[in-house]
């Protein structure tokens, strides 16, 4: 079972990622 603290860094982490990526999209165009 993961704890709500461990849910909580990886939905942080999943956000990280996702806006690195939306950054690269945009730097590219």
């Amino acid at each position: 079972m993961i704890s709500e603290e461990e849910v909580q860094h990886i939905a942080k982490l999943a956000r990280l990622g996702l806006t690195e990526k939306e950054l690269g999209r945009f730097q590219k165009e």
